[in-house]
């Protein structure tokens, strides 16, 4: 992981960790079939991409995949 040297807001860090909390409780359940993702697998990815537009709105450029979090400082992270 690389560090940014930006930091994300409270209220981002706050939504951020609701999201994940609620992601890692959201059931492995899919009703799509096996080309479907899992309600898990969409819940992890709003997370993820919330995440990552938050890092776009500070400035940081975009890169491929999704920029990571810091819980304890706030600072965006680049993998």
């Amino acid at each position: 992981m690389k560090r940014t040297g930006v930091f994300a807001t409270m209220e981002e860090i706050d939504e951020c960790l609701k999201l994940s909390d609620e992601a890692s409780k959201t059931p492995v359940i899919n009703f799509g079939g096996p080309e479907s993702p899992s309600w898990s697998e969409t819940a992890w990815k709003h997370c993820q991409e919330t995440l990552h537009r938050y890092a776009l709105a500070h400035g940081l450029p975009e890169i491929q995949g999704f920029y990571g979090l810091d819980g304890v400082t706030g600072e965006f992270l680049e993998s």
